[in-house]
């Protein structure tokens, strides 16, 4: 079912059924919490109550959180194979949270006697991932069995996400620390402890107050690139232009209208921060004004205007005099597929960036480029060329990515 929450502080987790189990802890008064934080991530969140929890928070509450009906038992409709036996329609990871000593113990030993040890007995046959946030006492966390109990399950591929010591407790982690730890288990973090700049979206060049000159990019593509770096485990920052899509409140994003903006912001994050991968994505301006007016232009008094544009210099030349260690991944967009076009505008910007990658897509298409979900790319290195076919732009970035990783290694 959708909620209007989905996916607004990023799709991290677009396309992911997250089994949510419940188990008797005072720490499920934030469960759904959890739920709705995970939903605006874009996981699709199923709750599963144990009766102990059930005594805390009710059904209806974790109905109403995650759009789904709340199980709490077992029936005809054999939920515990449906939901957790790794097939297309099962659940892609269980999440425990709150997870209470009992439970540790029952699915450390093997024992499946309820709902949510039946279902995670059932997981971890079909090899699904467990991620478990408990929440108790300290004395009872600290309990040489319990130790044990959890030592085994780790032995058996299940997450543990460790909890917060405080006043003689040991509550439940973070939401944050919870994310990361589902993000590790459902993508390969082969960006972990990389630093990116994705930059993504139009600039705008004022003619006046109220007028403007721009283009048609909406900052879908490097919104999708900064999403899949973040999945991968790296440290993302995005600057955008005015483009039409609503950035992740979980990336660091700095937004910018002109192109000298966008000049300046680069300057200074390459000049502070040691970035791994530059990702040129945005469609800057290519011209700026030369003398814009401070009033708005009077239609009734012009019957024309002259405008005289100034050529910017090209951001991308700029990256690896300020920080020749960082990979420069530029785009270019042409208008029409002409080989010989490709051919010299490539050429160009190897010459005048030394950019380490270029990715040229054609904006002419109708069902693609600037504005689509939608795009067909072709990667070009100083050495060998790559086709990306036509594909959703999530699609893109995940294969954009992989082929870098895999040119690079």
């Amino acid at each position: 079912m959708g909620l209007d929450i989905s996916s607004i502080n990023g799709h991290e987790l677009e396309g992911k059924k997250i089994l949510l189990c419940i188990t008797g802890s005072v720490s499920s008064m934030e469960s759904p919490r959890i739920a709705r934080e995970l939903i605006k991530h874009g996981a699709d969140v199923i709750p599963v109550l144990s009766n102990s929890a059930s005594k805390l928070i009710g059904p209806e509450l974790l109905h109403w959180a995650t759009g789904n009906e709340t199980i709490t038992s077992l029936t005809g409709k054999m939920e515990h194979v449906q939901l957790a036996n790794g097939g297309d329609d099962s659940a892609d990871l269980i999440l425990i949270a709150p997870c209470t000593s009992n439970t540790i113990g029952k699915l450390a030993q093997g024992i499946s006697d309820d709902t949510i040890s039946t279902i995670c007995t059932v997981g971890l046959g079909s090899d699904i991932p467990i991620v478990i946030a408990s929440g108790m006492h300290e004395p009872m966390f600290e309990n040489p069995i319990l130790q044990n109990n959890i030592s085994i399950l780790k032995k058996n591929n299940v997450t543990f996400v460790s909890p917060i010591f405080e006043h003689n407790k040991a509550k439940m982690a973070s939401f944050h620390a919870i994310f990361d730890e589902i993000l590790s288990r459902l993508f390969i973090q082969d960006l972990s402890g990389k630093n990116i700049l994705v930059t993504a979206g139009p600039t705008t060049e004022k003619i006046d107050p109220i007028r403007i000159i721009t283009n048609k990019s909406s900052g879908k593509t490097g919104l999708a690139l900064a999403n899949e770096a973040k999945r991968r485990g790296a440290n993302v920052t995005l600057i955008y232009g005015d483009g039409t899509e609503i950035p992740p409140t979980s990336i660091r994003t700095i937004r910018v209208s002109s192109s000298q903006e966008l000049l300046d912001v680069t300057i200074s994050e390459l000049s502070q921060i040691k970035y791994d991968f530059y990702f040129a994505s945005a469609a800057p301006s290519d011209f700026r004004i030369l003398d814009p007016s401070n009033d708005k232009i009077s239609s009734r008094n012009n019957s024309s205007i002259n405008i005289e544009l100034e050529a910017y210099p090209k951001i991308i030349n700029s990256i690896k005099q300020i920080s020749p260690s960082t990979k420069l991944i530029a785009f270019k967009a042409l208008y029409g597929n002409d080989s010989n076009s490709i051919s010299n505008a490539i050429s160009e910007i190897f010459k005048d960036s030394d950019a380490d990658f270029i990715i040229v897509n054609d904006v002419s298409r109708k069902d693609a480029g600037f504005s689509s979900d939608y795009n067909e790319l072709n990667m070009f290195t100083r050495n060998d060329s790559f086709k990306f076919p036509y594909a959703s732009k999530k699609k893109l970035s995940k294969s954009i990515f992989n082929q870098i990783l895999k040119t690079l290694t």
